[in-house]
């Protein structure tokens, strides 16, 4: 049995919020439109995807939407979500558009262990608008950094705050359960957990064009971010 923890408590609210969420997520227009401007600036500043062997791990796969636009450069991408019902939309996104083949995904939990994922490892790991979900983002990255070949890197976006002690406005109560970083993360954040997790080559930009206007009323610091880290050899 899994020791109660506050952790467990929020993997326990946001498998509950994301499996009622999963049949109408691919709806929304803003998001729809938000992945695909995440997509663009990883294709031109994440890496040199090459479609022959470009391999990928989407951690917090969601639906797949952002797959829509990234498997047709790269030779496979493994989703991972711990939402089943994520799963199944990102399984049936992959039938619809002919490329099962090339990408799937499994609900699970990774914990960065050997015989997880077959032992296999990946030239890139992705994590997009996932971050704020996890209470021990320490943890997340390790695991994370643990899935990349050596030389691979980790692309990680999300909500950005211009330094570590910026706060924005509370976010909605029906969100509260499932997001414990409600302010984001700065640039020192993420260096601090990239660096911890022993990736170099650090970097992070401003995504242009993409904001979080619209989801969460209030925001004052609405942009995202790419950070990019870099696995050692």
């Amino acid at each position: 049995m899994v020791e109660h923890d506050r952790d467990s408590d929020f993997v326990t609210a946001n498998v509950d919020y994301f499996n009622k969420a999963a049949s109408n997520y691919d709806k929304s227009p803003l998001l729809t439109e938000l992945i695909e401007k995440q997509a663009a600036f990883i294709l031109s500043d994440g890496w040199s995807f090459d479609p022959e062997s470009t391999t990928v791990l989407n951690f917090a796969c969601g639906s797949g939407l952002m797959e829509r636009n990234l498997v047709a450069h790269c030779k496979y991408i493994q989703g991972v979500d711990i939402s089943q019902g994520m799963v199944d939309q990102y399984n049936k996104t992959a039938e619809t558009l002919g490329v099962s083949s090339k990408m799937s995904a499994i609900a699970y939990q990774l914990k960065g262990l050997p015989e997880e994922l077959e032992g296999r490892k990946f030239d890139i790991v992705l994590c997009t608008m996932a971050y704020h979900h996890f209470e021990s983002t320490e943890e997340i990255t390790r695991i994370l950094t643990y899935f990349l070949k050596p030389g691979g890197t980790l692309l990680v976006t999300g909500r950005l705050i211009p330094d570590a002690v910026s706060q924005v406005a509370d976010i909605p109560e029906q969100y509260k359960a499932i997001v414990p970083h409600r302010a984001g993360f700065s640039e020192e954040d993420m260096r601090k957990l990239f660096e911890g997790a022993g990736l170099g080559s650090f970097s992070m930009n401003v995504i242009p064009g993409a904001t979080m206007d619209g989801f969460f009323p209030g925001t004052t610091h609405p942009k995202l971010f790419l950070a990019r880290g870099i696995k050692s050899f």
